[in-house]
């Protein structure tokens, strides 16, 4: 790993607590993947580590756990530092995945928002389901875990409302609310619908809202 990546203020304290540059092997790697998990922000040199140290996975979880422990306690860090070993053991050993933003804002949850008649001129019904999406709200375990370590640069914020928008809104990228004919006819065509009633033989007009997909942000 370059020697840059050590003076980044993201890594802070940790960086100054592990000389890579003495290290080799699985030694260096354990060091490596305690840095570069300390930040969603992570250089090309962390690819390695990272892929090492997520590798570690058995079929049972506490054995999962542990195999990264040990992993993790080939880098001579400084144990007496109790934030450290939570890190190291705690946190990181316990991880179910990369934390980003792309991980977080790809968390799409789905629910049950009603259930719609649909009926044919012969009085024929069928039921129709009708769900809502949102990205998750929640953190996942990982990004819990990272955000809540004093070694690490995780600060993720929910901007969205929570609530679930309807599949078809959802599917077009937009909502739809409607307006005046005059509003309709200021609006940029790039925020433009409208639609036939044919039971009142008239236009309804209607202003796209873009939906907001990218929930989660940087503090």
């Amino acid at each position: 790993m370059k020697k840059a990546i050590l003076t980044l203020a993201i890594f802070g304290t940790l960086a100054n607590a592990i000389e890579l540059e003495y290290l080799s092997g699985d030694t260096r790697l354990a060091c490596e993947a305690m840095l570069c998990l300390a930040s969603p922000i992570k250089p090309p040199e962390c690819a390695n580590a990272i892929a090492k140290y997520f590798s570690i996975k058995f079929k049972k979880p506490h054995q999962t756990i542990q195999a990264r422990k040990d992993f993790l306690n080939l880098c001579p860090v400084d144990n007496g530092d109790s934030e450290m070993v939570r890190y190291k053991n705690d946190i990181l050993a316990n991880l179910d995945g990369e934390c980003s933003l792309e991980s977080l804002n790809n968390r799409i949850e789905k629910k049950l928002l009603r259930v719609d008649k649909k009926c044919d001129s012969q009085s024929e019904c069928i039921d129709i389901n009708v769900y809502g999406y949102r990205v998750n709200p929640e953190l996942s375990q990982s990004c819990y875990l990272l955000q809540s370590s004093a070694y690490t640069d995780y600060s993720f914020s929910y901007v969205c409302d929570k609530r679930y928008i309807e599949d078809k809104f959802w599917n077009k990228g937009y909502e739809l609310i409607e307006i005046t004919e005059q509003e309709y006819n200021s609006l940029p065509d790039n925020l433009k619908e409208m639609e036939l009633n044919t039971n009142k033989r008239a236009y309804v007009y209607y202003k796209k809202i873009p939906i907001n997909k990218q929930c989660w942000v940087k503090k």
